[in-house]
């Protein structure tokens, strides 16, 4: 492979939280120097841009197999084409077919792919309600055989707390989930939605580590209670470790719950988009609209990087395929993007919308030192 320096950008320095000037020298699919003035065969111009570490969407739905009518998108249509390194498909399909997700997914597409195992999705053609808990389709041997088979990409366990998806099963599949989660020493990722289950009972289960998903929706019930005060559940969840993920969505971020929950002390750990069709033109089109979202909200820069890198990949162990830093040694995933004083209108999933004051435009980016034009719409 071609050795190329990435040149007169500013670096996001993961331990300096910080961007810095220098180049980035990659060679054989490696980030392989660091520093001012590096020289390679092929060069990129990165002047008045931010280089850093990968973009990781995780929460999206990229499982477009082709017996399926359904939502799912192609990997790289919101992948590499608007700049993302890294997507996770957030549980599209259980325990019953989510081992195709390997063909028609990971070896057909150059955006890095991982997915998280749905305890209650069919997975199947032809079933409706593609993320329903029903008690027929829930398998709590399934999904950890599952993960045991494919270790190496399905990185965590998905479960819909949500009437909207548990149907009468309730509280019942978020412990099935729990469980699976603990036989298999992986992350559980839980949708929070409409009651039942209520959202206290739903918090109370989750383990530092797990991630909280939808969690600044605008629904009724969610992690404000009465007068717009945080509930206690939720502030004890983040006090012991548990990933507040945004996962924008059709229906499932408000700018008045983030912005109340955020002026009362609240994180955005992780800021994903929940991608599908059904939001692709209109609500979500990008992560990089969603980072957008963030920056008008007036989280810096620096924070709404980390919360799309160095966070993402420490949730789901990612730093073991490169993901996460900017470093001699590591994998050169890598995005390159720059931000405009352009304003543009924003509408979050509530039909709220809001002027920006910046505009975060992807330009490229690298997997395992392959370079891609950003070129999709965001």
């Amino acid at each position: 492979m071609t050795a190329r320096v990435i040149r007169g950008g500013l670096v996001f320095d993961a331990d300096k939280d910080d961007f810095v000037a220098m180049d980035v020298l990659v060679e054989d699919g490696l980030i392989a120097g660091l520093g001012p003035d590096l020289v390679a065969e092929q060069s990129l111009d990165a002047t008045g841009m931010y280089v850093t570490p990968g973009l990781i969407d995780l929460h999206c739905h990229i499982f477009n197999h082709p017996l399926y009518n359904n939502s799912r998108l192609d990997a790289d249509r919101i992948g590499v084409s608007q700049g993302v390194t890294c997507l996770i498909d957030t549980g599209s399909a259980g325990p019953l077919m989510i081992d195709a997700f390997k063909e028609f997914v990971i070896d057909r597409q150059q955006t890095a792919a991982f997915a998280l195992c749905n305890i209650g999705s069919p997975g199947l053609p032809g079933l409706t309600g593609g993320h329903s808990s029903t008690p027929e389709l829930v398998s709590l041997a399934g999904t950890v055989k599952a993960i045991e088979r494919n270790p190496e990409w399905i990185l965590g366990v998905k479960v819909l707390a949500s009437s909207s998806h548990t149907g009468l099963l309730g509280i019942e599949a978020v412990k099935i989930g729990r469980k699976a989660a603990e036989l298999t020493n992986t992350p559980l990722m839980v949708h929070l939605g409409n009651a039942p289950p209520l959202v206290e009972e739903v918090l109370d289960l989750l383990r530092p580590g797990d991630i909280v998903t939808h969690a600044y929706h605008g629904k009724v019930g969610g992690v404000l209670g009465y007068g717009g005060i945080v509930i206690p559940e939720f502030k004890a969840a983040v006090a012991r470790g548990v990933i507040v993920d945004i996962a924008h969505g059709r229906s499932s971020f408000s700018f008045d719950t983030c912005e109340q929950a955020l002026q009362q002390g609240m994180p955005v750990h992780t800021i994903s988009s929940d991608l599908h069709r059904g939001n692709i033109d209109r609500y979500v089109v990008s992560l990089a609209r969603t980072m957008t979202k963030f920056r008008t909200l007036g989280m810096t820069l620096a924070q709404v990087v980390r919360a799309t890198t160095v966070t993402p990949a420490a949730a789901l162990g990612l730093g073991q395929h490169g993901f996460g830093k900017i470093e001699i040694g590591q994998a050169a995933n890598i995005s390159v993007f720059r931000e405009t004083s352009e304003q543009r209108e924003l509408e979050d999933s509530e039909g709220e919308v809001r002027l920006s004051n910046c505009w975060i435009e992807p330009v490229h980016a690298m997997v395992r030192g392959r370079l891609y034009d950003a070129e999709a719409n965001i």
